[in-house]
């Protein structure tokens, strides 16, 4: 029996024992972890996630993700190397946020509607948060500032589009040219979506949407015992004191690496607790939060992976993807933040330049961005070339 396959087996079965002795061991700040856990589903993801759950399954069912994908296939296909059905479910996630993208990228492969690889470059890019919780939960609600949230939103989606033009090289399959007309596609819509009423395709997608937001919750409460388990055994102190050796070089303190930690296991509690800190400068929190809302934490990761395991999908390179997100995320947001009027003059950077006016970097910040694009389609066309 190969190494791996020995510690895939024993390792769950050791972190499950460690929770539960933590469990025994401290009931009382178990069941109160629970119950913050609780109250962030029930306060704050069943109301900005259940309609559009529900509403994305009867976009699917009622076959309009056939029609506007093949309106707008030929971008898609250019751009990242996906179908234009496949491109439509990254708008679904805009608006949704997390889980909803790899949920319906797994039914569409699940459904063969797409091959293996389109749909490993669709998920590297399609699963994203929402506007509601970026600007409404993280920037106006912990941060105090609302115009924040904006420039959140768009690093959010800009990095999530990078990776995707990053990954439109992964694979060998093409898209396969469909040569049939509006008109064919509409009415075969048409007569797929007539076999059931619409009220019978209602109930199956608000069926399926209480399904997923309950195993929403599931994971959510359950990873908020886990990271309070962790605490109480110093586990995330020893994590803390690891991302601290090279976050020290930034003037970083180790009250963010924790906070930073928190939100590695979930980001609601992560970007909570980086908005209170005061020790950083404000360009360091939000471009970590940034990058905790772009990698989206062990727990939706979680949650993701549940969907994926379904399917084909190899799930380490979606968790790569998702690592890349948070990154360009965090670039984004470092960058605009320094061309807005939200950056202060004032800043705590680096401990030895106490005044750092960032309007000095305005004039290079369109520079760098050009460089970045212009790398990524040097990096495209050389992965091209080998393939």
């Amino acid at each position: 029996m190969k190494k791996k396959q020995i510690i895939n087996f024993f390792l769950p079965i050791f972190v499950v024992l460690l929770i539960v002795i933590g469990i025994i061991s401290f009931p009382e700040k178990s069941i109160n972890s629970a119950k913050n856990g609780f109250r962030i589903w029930y306060d704050i993801l069943i109301p900005s996630l259940l309609p559009f759950i529900i509403c994305a399954n009867l976009i699917v069912e009622l076959k309009l993700v056939d029609i506007i994908g093949f309106i707008i296939n030929p971008i898609t296909n250019l751009l990242f190397r996906v179908s234009g059905k496949s491109a439509l479910v990254f708008v679904i996630s805009m608006f949704s946020g997390y889980p909803i993208g790899t949920k319906l990228a797994s039914e569409l492969r699940n459904k063969n509607e797409i091959s293996k690889d389109e749909a490993q470059r669709l998920v590297s890019f399609c699963s994203t948060s929402g506007p509601l919780f970026i600007i409404g939960s993280v920037a106006t609600g912990m941060f105090l500032n609302e115009k924040l949230g904006y420039l959140m939103l768009l690093s959010h989606y800009l990095g999530a589009l990078t990776v995707g033009i990053i990954f439109r090289n992964y694979g060998n399959s093409d898209i396969k040219n469909n040569n049939s007309s509006l008109r064919y596609v509409i009415k075969n819509s048409i007569k797929l979506k007539n076999n059931k009423s619409f009220f019978v395709l209602f109930g199956n997608s608000i069926f399926n949407a209480l399904n997923t937001i309950l195993m929403v919750g599931g994971f959510v409460i359950s990873f908020s015992v886990v990271f309070e388990i962790l605490s109480l055994f110093r586990v995330i102190d020893f994590l803390t004191n690891i991302v601290y050796i090279p976050f020290s070089f930034f003037n970083i303190t180790k009250e963010t690496c924790t906070a930073f930690i928190s939100g590695i296991f979930e980001i609601t509690i992560g970007c909570s607790k980086l908005s209170s800190i005061t020790s950083s400068s404000e360009v360091i929190k939000v471009s970590l939060a940034s990058f905790l809302i772009g990698f989206s934490g062990i727990s939706i990761l979680a949650q993701c992976c549940s969907f994926l395991a379904n399917t084909d999908i190899n799930i380490n390179m979606y968790i790569l993807s998702k690592f890349l997100h948070g990154i360009f995320a965090s670039i984004f947001t470092f960058i605009l933040y320094s061309t807005s009027n939200l950056s202060k003059s004032v800043s705590t950077f680096y401990s030895n330049f106490s005044l750092i006016d960032f309007s000095y970097y305005k004039i290079y910040t369109y520079i760098i961005l050009l460089i970045i694009i212009m790398l990524l389609m040097i990096e495209n066309i050389n992965i091209k070339k080998e393939s």
